[in-house]
């Protein structure tokens, strides 16, 4: 009889009430999952960080881009001295821009993964073949080439990070673009929203200039800005799904992260000790 002693409500009213219940957490909808089972980040969350590194070490990637952008200058300096012919100084800024564009790839990937030794081989392998076709692609498509930038941006971010040595990281780079379409072809589009901000931005900002020379600052300065910002992006989204810790929270999530840890296991804490006195545990 006494195995089913029943307590009276009052108590049960007392002991519900001396422990501290958490309100209920409302899981938010999961994106596809990584290689290591982490859910991958929105696809927001690579223009954020891009943004963020970008803004918080501005001057070191404005130099990254102003470096990358001395082939153009290069090129700009012999076609205003010589009488080369249209089509040629065409492809010459072309080779010139897909140069750049490499460069800014591959520094900002060496950047989060320290020195290239020993992956300088496979790094010039990927240089020579994306940089040549991405060429031809500027020199004829012009604006529209960057719906190939992706099979342009991964293979320099994959050799640069030892994923895949000479001719691989050009067939890693085609197989994360396909693995990964949609959410390559997103970052894209935000790409593509960028430029066009950015452009537009500084072409009525540079207005008073005049036409020539405000289309070839606007240029200059659109250049600058994005090359950063689209390697970064492309670099956090390689990270992502390929399982790297490339993309952190906002240090304010962060603060707020621990914050919400330390609260809930100071809380635990309680109840472990009132459910203690309550049982006449030691």
């Amino acid at each position: 009889m006494g195995l089913f002693r029943r307590r009276s409500a009052s108590s049960d009213a007392a002991n519900n009430q001396s422990l501290e219940l958490e309100a209920p957490v409302v899981e938010e909808e999961q994106g596809p999952l990584g290689p290591t089972g982490r859910p991958l980040h929105p696809v927001g969350a690579y223009f954020e960080a891009a943004f963020r590194r970008f803004g918080v070490n501005f001057g070191g990637y404005l130099l990254i881009a102003a470096v990358s952008a001395m082939p153009l200058l290069g090129v700009k300096v012999i076609v205003s001295g010589t009488a080369v012919p249209g089509l040629w100084a065409g492809l010459l800024y072309a080779a010139a821009f897909a140069l750049g564009n490499f460069m800014v790839l591959s520094l900002a990937t060496m950047l989060v993964v320290g020195s290239l030794r020993g992956r300088l081989g496979s790094l010039l392998i990927a240089g020579v073949v994306t940089v040549a076709v991405g060429t031809l692609l500027i020199w004829q498509l012009v604006f529209v080439a960057i719906v190939f930038y992706p099979l342009l941006a991964f293979p320099p971010i994959i050799a640069a990070s030892g994923d895949a040595t000479g001719f691989g990281s050009l067939w890693q780079g085609l197989r994360t673009t396909v693995r990964w379409f949609k959410r390559t072809y997103a970052c894209v589009l935000g790409l593509a929203i960028v430029i066009a901000a950015v452009a537009v931005g500084f072409g009525i900002l540079l207005t008073p200039l005049g036409s020539l020379l405000q289309q070839q600052v606007t240029f200059a300065v659109t250049t600058i800005i994005v090359w950063p910002v689209a390697a970064l992006v492309f670099r956090n989204l390689y990270g992502d799904v390929t399982g790297r810790l490339v993309i952190n929270e906002s240090p304010k999530e962060n603060e707020r992260r621990k914050e919400v840890i330390k609260l809930r296991r100071e809380k635990a804490k309680r109840n472990r000790e009132r459910i203690k006195k309550v049982t006449g545990e030691e």
